[in-house]
């Protein structure tokens, strides 16, 4: 098989088949089955292309960033609270990097060839997510209602309309870098045609983070067009000022000519009223916290995939967790969460991976003498400021086809700056390509172990949420989803938290508080595991330990009611009135009965 053929196939699998691939036996459809597929894609890579691979290496000052932030990343497990997440983040940072070597390899192969597959791989992928996305709108009972929150119910190919939207950011990067690349006019005017359906798109899903990072690239990219190449004359500038009111006056007509409110859309995209929403004060919260566990720990970090277990140690209060079943999984910042993750070495290394990309590609185009190529870097780079700052407002970093689309614009953008790496390499070596080949598989192996754990136990654990499943096969269940590499579900609770609920269920009193501390074990500062552990002391009369937990239930979530009255019940039956009396009074004023609890405990004076 020529290298042709073998790199078609490979693309295809990788860029085509790897965002579209899903799993409905799981609650995350997208996340635990990408990741082994991307896997099992890397394996068939790695084979088809071993006997290309050069014998002479090198690795350049972006591909140390890259080792850096894998290797305090993998250290990190030593100390990470939970080693099963710590291993699962590690191998995303691994296969991510992985691909972009692979990729940046055969880019330096064959880029005639490379570069084509790769955009038109980027255009089917758009295309079938755009499809999907248009076919869950028309499902929508406000079919095209452009203002309405049940938009927020789109998941396209994504697991969320924010991840949706951030993909099809994404894709829109090398959809207009196809625009400058392809010479036939015809394939231009479709190409830029798909552009503004995905901008249509865009706008009408409203996605904040997303309308801030097309923004600033959006600038970014029209400033360097002018500047590269005078651009835009007075015909284009008519053209790109005509498509644009098109654009803005399609969205008026569709909001004034449906039953919608106008307003609801215009707060989506008035950026200068996003610092008074109620998503980004709980993203304030959610930082605020994340650089309380930076200063914590601003050397190690907690331990990379264990921010969720550590964010609520500094308090849950003010966000939508105070009195919902919401359990943050990522502090929406990529930035501060690998900080607080694996501590300054491994953060240095992961944004010295975007600094020095912008520096290679400033070098590249001072280099290059084709305009044209010119333009297709600073399109590429303008993609890259803008996924920083929607990085900064989200969490592409979790997710395996933003990873993957990561991967391939450093590795485009290593190509073009290829002859500026080998001057900037930090060492060259030699290594017998079987061995790296077996070392490399070794790593990508490991992949579908931890995949295959983790499938194993989502899949297990999903009758386990419904009510109908019996109470013996859930125990069959959770001791079959729990492993070495999945001990937490999908929001952060421990297999020991619901085996513990079952066993209270059935009035094994004692039973559930032994599942309690082990769950309590698994995450320290889960409110509703907290709260299990304390109530399963109390019905035990186990008093003092259950104020013990309790306390430290109210501590993670100061706001929860029930929790302050418990402790003062608690206090009231170890005759500890004065102390039973200053728990009582942190209750609110509309808290049932407060006043007549006060008084009663005054009485006891």
């Amino acid at each position: 098989m020529n290298l042709d053929i073998r790199v078609k196939i490979f693309l295809v699998a990788l860029l085509f088949i790897t965002p579209v691939f899903q799993l409905r036996t799981v609650m995350d459809i997208a996340l635990v089955p990408r990741f082994i597929y991307w896997s099992v894609v890397l394996v068939g890579g790695i084979i088809l292309f071993a006997k290309d691979f050069p014998k002479e290496k090198y690795l350049n000052w972006v591909d140390g960033c890259f080792v850096v932030w894998l290797g305090v990343s993998a250290i990190s497990t030593l100390w990470a609270w939970n080693t099963a997440e710590a291993v699962f983040s590690t191998q995303k940072v691994a296969t991510t990097l992985l691909t972009y070597w692979l990729l940046r390899f055969l880019l330096i192969k064959n880029e005639r060839k490379i570069i084509p597959t790769l955009l038109w791989c980027n255009v089917a992928t758009t295309l079938a997510v755009l499809t999907v996305t248009f076919w869950q709108i028309s499902k929508s009972p406000t079919l095209f209602r452009l203002a309405y929150y049940s938009f927020g119910d789109l998941t396209g190919l994504s697991a969320q309309k924010n991840l949706l939207c951030s993909f099809l950011y994404l894709t829109l990067i090398f959809n207009v870098f196809s625009v400058f690349y392809f010479r036939e006019k015809i394939q231009r005017i479709t190409l830029a045609s798909l552009v503004v359906v995905q901008l249509f798109m865009l706008l009408m899903l409203q996605t904040r983070a997303v309308y801030v990072g097309l923004l600033v690239s959006g600038l970014f990219f029209i400033v360097g067009i002018q500047w590269i190449s005078s651009y835009f004359n007075l015909k284009r500038t008519l053209i790109a000022v005509s498509v644009l009111l098109m654009i803005i006056g399609g969205l008026w007509a569709r909001l004034n000519l449906v039953d919608d409110d106008f307003r609801v859309y215009l707060q989506k995209i008035n950026i200068t009223k996003y610092f008074n929403s109620g998503t980004t004060n709980e993203r304030f919260r959610l930082w605020e916290n994340t650089i309380q566990l930076i200063q914590d720990k601003p050397l190690q970090g907690v331990g990379a995939g264990n921010w969720s277990i550590f964010f609520p140690s500094k308090g849950i209060q003010n966000t939508t967790a105070v009195d919902q079943n919401i359990f943050f999984q990522r502090p929406h910042n990529d930035f501060l969460w690998v900080f607080s993750e694996i501590g300054l070495l491994g953060f240095l290394g992961y944004i010295g991976v975007f600094i020095l990309s912008f520096w290679l590609a400033r070098k590249a185009m001072r280099i290059s003498t084709s305009k044209n190529e010119k333009l297709q870097i600073w399109v590429l780079l303008s993609g890259l400021i803008g996924y920083v700052v929607i990085a900064n407002f989200s969490f592409p970093k979790e997710r395996i086809e933003h990873q993957l689309w990561w991967a391939m614009l450093l590795a485009i953008l290593a190509y073009y700056a290829r002859n500026e790496l080998k001057n900037t390499r930090l060492f060259t070596f030699k290594i017998n390509n079987q061995l790296l080949v077996g070392l490399t598989l070794l790593v990508l192996s490991f992949n579908l172990v931890v995949g295959g754990y983790r499938y194993k136990g989502e899949s297990t654990m999903k009758p386990i949420y419904l009510e109908a499943t019996e109470p013996t096969l859930k125990k069959e269940l959770l001791q079959k989803a729990k492993s070495p590499f999945y001990n937490l579900d999908y929001i952060g609770f421990p297999m020991d938290w619901y085996a513990g609920i079952i066993a209270n269920n059935e009035g094994q009193v004692h039973q559930a508080l032994e599942y309690f501390k082990k769950a309590y074990a698994a995450n320290p500062y889960n409110f509703r595991v907290l709260t299990d552990l304390a109530v399963a002391h109390d019905n035990l009369k186990q008093h003092n330990e259950a104020i013990t937990y309790f306390t430290k239930a109210h501590y993670t979530n100061p706001q929860h009611e029930d929790t302050i009255f418990n402790l003062t019940i608690l206090n009231y039956k170890l005759k500890k009135y004065q102390t039973a009396i200053k728990w009582a009074s942190k209750l609110s004023e509309n808290y049932p009965r407060k006043n007549e609890l006060i008084r009663e405990l005054k009485s006891k004076f």
